[in-house]
């Protein structure tokens, strides 16, 4: 029974120690992390799905245009949200937008790649 509870005691130090080394290390972790803010404006893909392997139908989905941005806010409500360094947590906000959406159908007089070959010359092209 004494080597039992030695045992579990040995537990509980290693325990405690694993969890104040991880604490040091989150500590660590948030003093030398860095932030990068960024703003993304992409031109974004047109995706053409047919409606079966059989049919000539097909689906064409233009996503337009794609803007991506974020900003970092700092979250100050009380000394009891400050770290231990005295920093305030910091939240990341991220803004996704997606605009000139289109979705259509499409019924070709080609086969499904010609008329992706069409559209993609066309597509191209215009740009």
């Amino acid at each position: 029974m004494n080597q039992f509870q030695a045992a579990t005691q040995n537990l509980r130090d290693a325990r405690a120690a694993a969890a104040e080394d991880a604490i040091i290390s989150d500590q660590q972790l948030s003093t030398r992390a860095f932030r990068m803010t960024f703003d993304i404006n992409l031109k974004a893909p047109v995706i053409i799905i047919p409606r079966s392997s059989t049919s000539r139908h097909v689906l064409v989905v233009d996503l337009g245009r794609l803007t991506v941005s974020n900003s970092f806010k700092a979250v100050v409500i009380g000394e009891s949200t400050k770290t231990s360094e005295d920093l305030p947590p910091v939240i990341d906000y991220m803004l996704v937008d997606l605009t000139d959406m289109k979705l259509f159908t499409y019924v070709p007089l080609l086969s499904l790649t010609s008329v992706i070959e069409l559209f993609l010359k066309k597509f191209f092209m215009h740009y």
